[in-house]
């Protein structure tokens, strides 16, 4: 009850001045849709009094008996009013809704059939967002530090920060929309932030202890990622002008490839990796792979040798399988002795993919020269001088790029 009422006292003030959502009018941030998880689970486990009883109950079943029960039961959930017209006001918030104009790969009906098998079983499903509700509904007694938190982030910090990887021109600060959700990170949209706290903070913690101390997580952690994204915003409109046309398939998947690789190359200078994640992406075997994949595909791009659709497959996997295999390989060198599973699952959120990772080494190194910050500023405005710009920072042909 102490978690719900501190909960409950923070965004009705919110609710109060805002209506629908509950919106911090100084810090332009909205925690409706965490708000409304949190009643959720509380609907839930309301109508799911002794859930651990019925778990174990459920052990002692044979297969079948199982299956038959945990339909039951999410048949249940599903035909409660309560939880269902959570369930719709969730997703019906600001957050979600620009949640899924960001991704494909989660729907509505995803999301009732994660939510109404709860507290009992993660349901198979994408990013395994299954798994993670079950997770944050098993200690959701630990989430109104989560919620504290946001109330704390100053965006002074990050506004600063974001201004000054951008080029100059009228800065609003965008709202951020939170949630706890384990699809993404966070990502800029329609001048909007989506912000989800399991993705940023969570899903970085060791699986052991991902909800311990939660009120020690600093805010800058939030801050530097909000200066991410916050940069992204304020590059907007340099990098991607209305007047951005494209004749042929080719020069539009070439321009795309390339403006991706300078926004978020310039965005991560905001919030630079470190440690482990800084290695992978600094490691010349890493690099060297996403170099020559670079120049492979722009040059059948520019050679009309492949198509729009295997350029697009190609992009998808340099975001998952191919970034996922290098994280493997790299962890197989560096760590031969180590349990290649546990370190896996351990840094899959920091999986080398190629956009980020050649946008890091190329703007860094591009940064580290005489004059590199407004040179990297200008690629804003002017992205395809990157390979030039890249080029002339390096010294080492095996690491120059040949386009």
């Amino acid at each position: 009850m102490t978690r719900f009422v501190l909960i409950f006292c923070l965004v009705s003030v919110l609710h109060a001045v805002t209506g629908a959502d509950l919106i911090h009018a100084d810090q332009r941030s909205d925690a409706t849709a965490i708000y409304l998880l949190l009643r959720l689970f509380d609907a839930i486990a309301e109508s799911n009094p002794n859930y651990e009883d019925t778990l174990e109950e459920i052990a002692a079943l044979d297969p079948q008996r199982q299956k038959e029960r945990l339909a039951a039961l999410t048949e249940r959930n599903a035909h409660e009013p309560r939880i269902t017209a959570l369930i719709d006001s969730l997703l019906a918030s600001s957050a979600y809704r620009l949640y899924f104009r960001q991704f494909t790969n989660v729907t509505r009906d995803v999301h009732y059939r994660v939510f109404t098998a709860l507290p009992y079983r993660a349901v198979p499903s994408p990013a395994d967002i299954g798994q993670v509700q079950l997770g944050l509904f098993r200690h959701r007694d630990s989430l109104a530090a989560l919620v504290e938190k946001i109330s704390m982030v100053s965006i002074a910090q990050p506004v600063s920060l974001a201004a000054k990887w951008a080029p100059p021109g009228d800065l609003p600060v965008p709202t951020t929309y939170y949630i706890l959700d384990g699809n993404g990170d966070a990502f800029a949209k329609d001048g909007t932030i989506c912000f989800d706290l399991y993705g940023v903070l969570l899903s970085k913690r060791p699986a052991s202890g991902r909800y311990d101390h939660l009120a020690g997580i600093p805010t800058t952690e939030i801050e530097a990622v909000l200066a991410h994204e916050f940069q992204h915003v304020f590059a907007q409109p340099h990098l991607y002008p209305p007047t951005r046309k494209f004749d042929n398939w080719q020069d539009l998947w070439e321009d795309v490839i390339i403006r991706r690789i300078v926004s978020e190359g310039v965005a991560l200078q905001c919030n630079p990796p470190s440690g482990f994640k800084r290695s992978m992406y600094e490691d010349s075997v890493v690099i060297g792979f996403w170099l020559r994949e670079l120049e492979r595909v722009i040059a059948h791009i520019r050679r009309n040798e492949t198509t729009a659709d295997s350029v697009r497959a190609w992009l998808d996997r340099s975001y998952q399988e191919s970034a996922r295999q290098l994280l493997a390989d790299y962890l197989e060198r560096t760590y031969p002795e180590g349990d290649q599973q546990m370190l896996l699952q351990e840094h899959i959120v920091d999986r080398p993919s190629g956009i980020y990772t050649l946008g890091w080494w190329m703007i860094s190194h591009i940064v580290d020269a005489t004059g590199g910050h407004d040179s990297a500023v200008q690629l804003l405005i002017t992205p395809h001088d990157v390979f030039r710009s890249y080029n002339a920072t390096v010294s080492d042909s095996l690491l120059k790029i040949a386009l």
